[in-house]
């Protein structure tokens, strides 16, 4: 039964879709190439801002300027609680989602999933988003120049939630 949804909801869901504007009388196929232009349009302008994103975590990891950050960090976080090993997820997280990633599974494949590093470093990731990739991303689509407070505000609850994951997992 699992088998025959997952292979046909997808094509049931267009089916559906397309019997519903043919009998509200909208031309679907017209309808569909507009909503293909503007993603397109939309795709091509955030292009910039992604490719100027990634070149700057790249020239980051590349610099080893990491590795400097979290030298200067990891005595003041650890009075906080923070272990070591974590400071260099908590500080690229926000910048790049590959990058955090490929530490994740560094860490994960050197200290084990089943332990207290591992438990965190999940929850991390799981908990915390890459701000910094995300509101370039999200605003330079929708045309958004004044952001405010957003970049801000995000990176304080991203942080939180990270520090806040950090003492969970310490009771688990």
């Amino acid at each position: 039964m699992i088998d025959f949804i997952s292979k046909f909801s997808v094509p049931g869901v267009i089916f559906f879709i397309v019997v519903i504007g043919y009998l509200k009388k909208v031309p679907v196929f017209d309808a569909f190439v507009e909503g293909a232009k503007e993603g397109a349009s939309a795709a091509f302008e955030v292009l910039p801002v992604m490719v100027g994103i990634l070149t700057a975590v790249s020239l980051i990891n590349a610099s080893g300027l990491i590795d400097i950050l979290t030298s200067l960090v990891k005595g003041p976080l650890s009075l906080l609680g923070v272990p070591a090993e974590i400071v260099p997820i908590l500080l690229i997280r926000p910048f790049s989602g590959s990058a955090s990633l490929g530490l994740f599974t560094q860490q994960i494949k050197l200290f084990g999933a089943d332990t207290y590093l591992g438990r965190t470093l999940s929850t991390i990731m799981g908990s915390s988003e890459t701000v910094l990739y995300t509101l370039p991303v999200y605003f330079g689509a929708a045309n958004v120049k004044d952001t405010r407070h957003a970049v801000a505000a995000s990176l304080i609850a991203s942080y939180t939630g990270m520090l806040v994951s950090i003492y969970i997992c310490k009771f688990i």
